[in-house]
């Protein structure tokens, strides 16, 4: 036996160095190393534990309640029923929680827990908690990172995609699926599955696409183009790789509605060109108005100087100067009382004074008045056998067929007829004057009615006048909710209508001419 002591206590060293071997081991590992009770109570926990929470180890051992006790208050309802429900089962198990420290800081900690059993009962827990505070910092920063570019994204007035270099997309934004219509992204992994979806909207899919291919096979080229939708939209699509640590990863693609933009464009070009226009209407104008109205000007100054003479000579004024005087003073009155109807027009101020009008009588008076001023033509007055009565101001409705047989007559300088017709059609009045004469270009019938239409038109005619009777005639008409059109061919003359409400028919006074 006492041969044998020596032995045992070399035996009983070895195990004691080795126990200590152990926990010197377990003390320096990077996290608490603990055993504990089916009920939390903790029978050994590492020196690790007071180097990380500051609490003696003492504590941990003496205090039935220490873990709960010491867990952050929002985890404290949670955690303890998590692990409880794994150790009920026997199951091992690995959580994330939050303990205070003893200085107040909060500490996260990962808990990996092994359960031992016997029977199907839980007897003991093995488990390693380890300090992760520094990690769930990072993963919180990344995550407001995110959250933050993500907002962004989505706040952004562009919409934008991205996809890796096979195609798969890999980012998009709110702005993008608002864009072309996308309503959840989910069933479009690839690139090439979004295009299929959205090329029935493009206006113009060949290019669309051609460029997308052209820069899959260049990755590295920028590019920048305007892509116009059915539905009248249009967008500026920009496109860049995208480089990490040097090499290309995949393209941002971009999409701006610029519609607006566009369409302000587009009326800012029409205004200008309008503005131009009228400009050069203007300047027409003011050199066929200069000469138009001294035209009569100089007829009429030869005709006062020839009637001087004989009156200085005591002679007798010929009739015919007189009346060749007052046939330039008409023309100027006619050309300056245009101008004073055009700007009333214009400026919505060209007032009518309302009364029943016989058309009957006002054909007669026209016609009978035209005969004495030009003999060359064959003035024809068709009229039928009720007369019509419309509501309307007498002296504007004379105005506006005096126009029309003027330019019967100017454009049959070489006489023929002119009728004046007037019939009743569908409780609306028509009248109608048809000259012989050279007739209007189609193409110029359809403007006929503008305001210094027929400005433009005197270099080709040859005759006089500023095109504004028939701009104020047609105004004239419309105030009486009627409506004024020509028919015309070239070589045969031409027919104007006006065409306006019945006010009443009743039978005639005069038979018809």
């Amino acid at each position: 036996m006492a041969q044998r002591e020596p032995g045992l206590a070399a035996g009983v060293k070895a195990v004691l160095h080795s126990r200590r071997g152990h926990a010197a081991l377990v003390d320096n590992i990077d996290g608490i190393v603990w055993e504990a009770d089916p009920s939390f109570r903790f029978v050994f926990v590492s020196k690790q534990a007071e180097r990380l929470l500051g609490y003696p180890v003492e504590r941990w051992l003496e205090e039935p309640q220490f873990w709960v006790d010491h867990l952050h208050p929002d985890d404290r309802h949670w955690a303890p029923d998590f692990c409880l429900s794994a150790v009920q089962q026997c199951l091992p198990h690995e959580f994330e929680y939050r303990m205070l420290a003893a200085d107040g800081r909060t500490v996260w900690l990962r808990d990996i827990v092994t359960v031992h059993s016997e029977e199907g009962r839980a007897r003991r827990l093995h488990g390693i908690m380890v300090d992760v505070t520094e990690q769930r910092s990072a993963q919180e920063r990344l995550e407001q990172t995110v959250s933050l570019l993500e907002a962004t994204l989505d706040s952004t007035a562009d919409g934008l995609l991205v996809v890796d270099r096979d195609g798969r997309i890999t980012a998009h934004n709110r702005q993008f699926k608002r864009l072309w219509g996308v309503t959840s992204m989910h069933d479009c992994p690839h690139d090439s599955m979004l295009l299929d979806k959205v090329r029935g909207q493009l206006k113009d899919p060949e290019p669309f696409f051609a460029r997308i291919k052209a820069l899959y096979e260049s990755p590295e080229q920028e590019s920048f183009d305007i892509i116009e939708l059915k539905d009248g939209r249009v967008l500026e699509r920009y496109s860049l790789p995208q480089w990490r640590r040097g090499l290309i990863t995949g393209r941002v693609w971009s999409f701006r509605d610029i519609t607006d933009r566009v369409r302000a464009g587009r009326v800012q070009a029409r205004l200008l060109e309008e503005a131009h226009e009228a400009v050069r209407v203007r300047d027409d104008f003011l050199s066929i108005a200069a000469h138009e109205l001294k035209t009569p000007l100089t007829p009429l100054r030869l005709q006062l100087e020839l009637m001087k003479r004989s009156m200085t000579a005591q002679e007798p004024v010929p009739e015919e100067r007189v009346e060749k005087a007052l046939a330039q003073v008409h023309r100027l009155s006619t050309l300056i009382n245009d101008l004073v109807d055009a700007t009333s027009v214009e400026a919505g101020r060209l007032k009518l004074r309302r009364a029943p009008v016989s058309l009957l009588e006002l054909a007669r008076e026209a016609c009978s008045d035209f005969r004495s001023i030009s003999p060359e033509h064959a003035f024809t007055c068709e009229l039928p056998p009720e007369d019509i009565v419309v509501l309307g101001d007498r002296d504007r409705l004379f105005q506006v067929l005096a126009n029309l047989l003027e330019n019967a007559i100017k454009y049959s300088p070489l006489g023929g007829a002119v009728r004046v017709a007037v019939s009743n059609a569908q409780d609306a009045a028509v009248l109608t004057v048809t000259d012989a004469g050279m007739g209007i270009p189609r193409e110029e019938q359809t403007r006929l009615f503008e305001r210094f239409f027929r400005a433009r038109n005197a270099p080709v005619s040859g005759f006089g006048g500023l095109g504004l009777g028939l701009y104020i005639c047609r105004d004239i008409i419309e105030r009486h909710d009627g409506h004024i059109w020509v028919e015309s061919e070239l070589g045969l003359g031409s027919t104007f209508h006006v065409s306006l409400p019945v006010m009443a028919l009743r039978p005639q006074q005069d038979s018809p001419e």
